[in-house]
């Protein structure tokens, strides 16, 4: 797979965000991945996912029940509940397009599978129902027909996934800065944990620096691809 191509590819996918009325229909399936998030991260403690709820204005909510999660690590695995939605798009991006840039079909495969499944099973609402067929199938062809337009559509997708994450994680900053009268994942955990939600977001954004620190190495690798192909462009357009 050229470097130029993913590269571009990466773009398309870090710009669809901000693209009016399609950038709306994209941060869906970000908020797919937000809730599936929530949900997953509770069942091998013994959690239940009792439903997902999608909206038409692009936001979500996740049901999961934790009786059964033992007491001695039910605090734990409520913050980390809490913590896995604005986590989850951007680590499932990541490794969507280290999975591109490797050409991991498996790695690919399994991130999208996995969401797909949860969504499938446990989205509720009727608009949800609808959008979850469409990044089911999307999960599907790429399972099914893999390709080098399947690379450079699951690069896409990584992309969207980091960049639109970023974005809400970022939004998220200002809300909490300005004294916004919202209730993000942060303010729940605040109202739960009795430390402000200024804090619980700081904690948040180190423990993600400190992710990206221990998976340097495949990131770095991602960084030299794009260097590479923007290399490989700007030779193509310099003469």
């Amino acid at each position: 797979m050229p470097s130029s191509a993913l590269l571009v590819a990466l773009l398309v996918g870090a710009a669809l965000p901000f693209v009016p009325a399609v950038g709306r229909v994209a941060r869906i399936a970000t908020t797919i991945v937000h809730e599936v998030g929530h949900c997953v991260v509770v069942v091998p403690f013994g959690g239940r996912i009792r439903r997902i709820d999608l909206h038409a204005d692009g936001s979500g909510e996740a049901w999961v029940d934790i009786g059964r999660v033992p007491r001695a690590v039910r605090w734990a695995v409520r913050l980390g509940n809490l913590y896995a939605g604005y986590s989850a798009p951007l680590w499932a991006g990541a490794l969507l397009v280290i999975g591109s840039v490797h050409a991991d079909r498996v790695l690919t495969t399994a991130v999208l599978g996995v969401a797909a499944v949860v969504a499938v099973l446990f989205v509720r609402n009727a608009f949800g129902v609808l959008v979850v067929v469409g990044f089911a199938a999307v999960a599907v062809w790429v399972a099914v027909r893999p390709s080098e337009w399947t690379v450079l559509v699951v690069a896409a997708i990584g992309a969207l996934f980091v960049v639109d994450g970023v974005r809400s994680v970022v939004r998220v900053a200002g809300w909490i800065a300005t004294g916004a009268p919202v209730r993000t994942d942060f303010h729940i955990v605040a109202s739960e944990y009795r430390l402000p939600a200024a804090v619980w977001y700081v904690l948040f954004v180190l423990v993600e620096l400190g992710v990206v620190w221990l998976a340097r190495a495949p990131l770095g690798a991602v960084v030299d691809t794009v260097a590479v192909g923007l290399r490989t462009l700007v030779v193509g357009v310099v003469p």
